[in-house]
């Protein structure tokens, strides 16, 4: 039954490799995949992921990836525009 082995593929983690994780840090493979298992960064949580690559690109000077530098990085508080007023017991 040897024909029964399976081939590990590459782990993919809500879409990501830890190929393409090695590629925006400019890490080896091995290097991330420990760091992975060490829980540096959690590998299932894309959010994690991202903030350990963008901390470590920062580092470095590069781009941040998966925050566009066009936007603002705080937005600005939407004003009320009518509704009911607690103060006078009323609708504007």
């Amino acid at each position: 039954m040897a024909d029964d082995k399976r081939t590990r593929g590459e782990q993919r983690f809500g879409g990501l490799t830890y190929s393409q994780i090695a590629e925006w840090t400019g890490l080896k493979l091995s290097t991330v995949q420990a760091y992975g298992a060490r829980k540096v960064f959690q590998p299932r949580n894309l959010v994690s992921v991202l903030q350990w690559v963008n901390a470590r690109r920062a580092r470095r000077g590069l781009p941040l990836i998966g925050a566009p530098e066009h936007l603002p990085t705080s937005p600005e508080p939407i004003a009320p525009t009518g509704g009911y007023n607690p103060t006078t017991g009323e609708f504007d």
